[in-house]
């Protein structure tokens, strides 16, 4: 039997008095108001009982918690179907059990809920089971014994958060499937019948609409319904020819251009009339058009049709059918072009034998290419593991100055160079061997039947030194060397992709050895060379690509929660994964990229600084600054103040608004030069913060005689001051300490409202954490400005 609870916020004068929850029948409403419920948000939760009434244990918990409000819905996990699911429409489901079986229920549950979040809550204490739990789907696991009105609403809405984005992923990774399958389809045959076919059909069935069709534009301007996917009870459109009076020239120009007709809801779109009986005819609520343009010629249209709802169309989905559009052009085109040829014979044979050339080899140098690479390869592993004495190697090679020539030289002497290098590696290896280019200035050589890892090593070395003899390109004369992976074809191998990822990787690690060098993959460097690498190459890369952002963080008056400043702070999002800086500034400090990341962060923290205070000057008279961090590496460079000094005048900025952040340890480090550093940093009007004060030294002294301006209260402590009084008696004693030495004072980390009331009556001035708001990139900062400011 499915009951029924909706909770509402909860007044209550005495914090430490117990939420008493009256008993109710079933379908009876269960609200506790202290205001309208216009003010709060819904969170409509299914409980799923393993013992009957066990779900009231978590009523006292869910109190009014940041506007949100519970509709509660509780089930016993018998009683639980489909149908259930249904009338509750939860956005979240909650399993209260304990036992043996809690894990098969949650995997129960997953497999046949994917599409609802799931966080479990023990009756127990099993911490054995929560990474079970946690693997097998689950968003969260919690204990009965550790709830609160706090912890279970930022369960309930991270579980919520992360179930979006893991459907959001997992859609995005069947829509790249679909495109990956047809691109692939496409390459690989010449049928255009069944490419189209397969095509409506796989975007039916992934977009879950009523019906797809390919529109073919005929001489006359009229169309045919070409091809089709349909599911009953929707009438078929296949072979029917319309003429819609209301297609100009005007709409076939557009779409030629590429023109997106998007319709949500037929009832309530602005289309003329004759295009709404069109699509009353075939029972359309929702559209979706995207052209087929070929060779700048509209071919046809690809429709989505949703027959029996509106619908929303969402962008990723426009994205998808803009991209298998594309793709069906390039299958029209060739099946076009193959129909062309079938007039004659040779012409014919000519055509293929170009196609399937262009699909293995490489454009520029005419090499094979990573796909006809990996065919050889593939061919020699299977003759390999049928002849053991066999052996074969396999090398990657990699240019270490070819970005060199691009930028100063241009692409065309670079293209040029490409072609003289592969020319020479081609010349420098047996008619038996294979050379190929698997992109960019990355080149690979198959060497086929050689005596051992010796003579390979030995082919390798030659390679190195004749390949980094002058090029004569054009009119320059042109020096370059490689960096050299190798990789011996042993038994363990079963795929290409194993060879070529090892020679990558050994290829990668002989880079870290400076240019010019030769690295023999060893299988126990296999995961620290892995990480380490990859992660370097993708750092600099990012860099080189601007990959990398600044996010925001307000700092605030903590009596007024006004924003007095923003702390810049670098993020890279690697796709889809976020990259910690705990990952990649301890590598860039041991690779040197640091000096290249502080400058980039100095110097676009300032830009976006003087864009907001010519777009916002009210920035300007109330004092707004920007906290940069300086690392220890940064900190050590002569030319730091200068640097500093020209990025404000770049940015025609007083230094009363740059703040700069140095942790303790920093300023140890460097104890002999900081005084100087600083007070001409203080004679450019520039601000100076201690970061993370109270987890290094906190030495007197230096607070004393140092020009500085401010210091901030490291986190640890703010995290823990509500619940340890020795924690509250440290950041009393700093504040203290601070206004004794006439030193403004910003607590970091505040995240609840119980840290802020206390830092408040302790008398801290600033302070920055969730509670306020997370680092925002700079669109989302602007708003908080125009929120919280202007």
């Amino acid at each position: 039997m499915l009951k029924k609870v909706t909770i509402l916020p909860v007044m209550n004068d005495d914090p430490h008095e117990p939420l008493e929850i009256p008993e109710t029948n079933s379908g009876q409403a269960l609200c506790f108001c202290s205001s309208s419920p216009s003010s709060v948000s819904l969170l409509s939760l299914l409980i799923i009982e393993n013992i009957p009434q066990s779900g009231k244990i978590l009523y006292p918990h869910l109190a009014k918690i940041d506007d949100i409000y519970y509709q509660v819905h509780t089930c016993l996990y018998s009683h639980l179907t489909p149908g259930v699911v249904a009338q509750a429409k939860p956005h979240l489901l909650v399993l209260i059990a304990q036992g043996d079986h809690v894990l098969k229920k949650v995997q129960t549950l997953q497999q046949r809920y994917p599409q609802l979040p799931l966080v479990v809550i023990n009756l127990g204490d099993r911490p054995d089971l929560a990474t079970q739990i946690l693997h097998s789907g689950a968003q969260d696991y919690l204990t009965i014994g550790e709830l609160t009105p706090n912890l279970l609403a930022r369960s309930f809405r991270h579980a919520i958060d992360r179930h979006q984005v893991e459907q959001q992923l997992l859609r995005q990774a069947q829509y790249d499937r679909l495109l990956v399958q047809i691109t692939q389809h496409i390459h690989q045959s010449l049928d255009l019948s069944t490419i189209l076919e397969t095509a409506v059909k796989d975007v039916r069935q992934l977009l879950g609409c009523d019906r797809v069709l390919i529109y073919r534009f005929l001489d006359d301007w009229r169309g045919i319904m070409d091809v089709e996917a349909v599911v009953p009870p929707w009438l078929s459109a296949l072979g029917d020819v319309v003429g819609d009076s209301c297609f100009t020239e005007q709409y076939l120009e557009a779409y030629r251009r590429g023109r997106i007709h998007v319709v949500n809801n037929l009832d309530t779109a602005a289309v003329v009339p004759c295009y709404r009986d069109l699509l009353v005819h075939y029972q359309v609520k929702a559209n979706l058009v995207v052209p087929i343009v070929v060779e700048e010629r509209l071919w046809g249209l690809l429709l989505c049709h949703q027959c029996d709802h509106p619908r929303d169309w969402q962008d990723s989905e426009i994205e998808l059918i803009k991209q298998i559009s594309t793709q069906l052009a390039i299958a029209i085109l060739q099946a076009e072009l193959y129909q062309k040829a079938q007039t004659e014979i040779q012409e014919r044979k000519a055509i293929e034998a170009q196609l399937l050339y262009q699909t293995r080899h490489d454009y520029l140098t005419h090499l094979p290419n990573r796909w006809f690479f990996e065919e050889h390869l593939r061919t020699t592993l299977n003759y390999a593991a049928e002849h053991p004495n066999y052996h074969y190697a396999v090398l990657c090679l990699d240019l270490d100055r070819f970005k060199t020539f691009n930028d100063s030289l241009g692409h065309t002497i670079g293209d040029l160079f490409l072609q003289a290098f592969a020319k020479r590696l081609s010349g420098c290896v047996s008619p038996q061997d294979v050379v190929a280019r698997l992109g960019g200035d990355e080149f690979a050589v198959l060497l086929n039947d050689i005596q051992g890892v010796e003579q390979a090593q030995v082919i390798a070395e030659n390679l190195r030194e004749r390949l980094s003899h002058p090029f004569e390109i054009d009119h320059y004369t042109l020096y370059s060397t490689v960096s050299i992976g190798l990789v011996m074809g042993e038994a363990h191998y079963t795929s290409s992709e194993e060879l070529l990822r090892d020679a990558n990787m050994a290829m990668y690690h002989a880079k870290t050895k400076g240019h010019n060098c030769i690295g023999t993959f060893n299988p126990a460097l296999l995961q620290q060379v892995r990480d380490r690498l990859y992660l370097e190459v993708e750092l600099r890369q990012a860099i080189e690509r601007g990959d990398l952002t600044l996010h925001y963080q307000p700092i605030v008056n903590l009596r007024s929660q006004s924003p007095r400043s923003f702390e810049a702070l670098i993020r890279w999002q690697k796709g889809d994964t976020l990259i910690s800086p705990k990952v990649f500034i301890p590598l860039a400090e041991e690779t040197g990229l640091i000096f290249e990341l502080s400058r980039w962060v100095l110097h676009n923290a300032c830009e976006q600084l003087q864009q907001w205070q010519q777009k916002y000057p009210k920035l300007q008279s109330m004092g707004f600054t920007m906290s940069v961090n300086l690392s220890a590496n940064q900190f050590s460079l002569p030319t730091l103040v200068a640097e500093i000094q020209q990025t404000l005048e770049h940015r025609h900025l007083s230094g009363q608004f740059l703040k700069i952040e140095i942790t303790e340890s920093v300023l140890m480090q460097h104890l002999d030069s900081a005084c100087e550093i600083l007070t001409k940093l203080k004679e450019m009007g520039v601000r100076i913060n201690i970061d993370d004060f109270g987890t290094g030294y906190s030495s007197l002294s230096y607070l004393r005689n140092l020009p500085l301006d401010g210091i901030k209260i490291d986190r640890s402590f703010i995290s823990q001051m509500d619940r340890s009084q020795e924690d509250l008696e440290v950041v009393h004693t700093i504040l203290v300490l601070a206004r004794n030495l006439h030193l403004d004072c910003i607590a970091e980390g505040i995240e609840n409202t119980t840290q802020l009331q206390l830092l408040r009556s302790l008398r801290c001035p600033y302070g920055q954490g969730y509670l306020f708001a997370p680092p925002l990139p700079p669109d989302k900062a602007e708003l908080y400005l125009q929120e919280h400011i202007l």
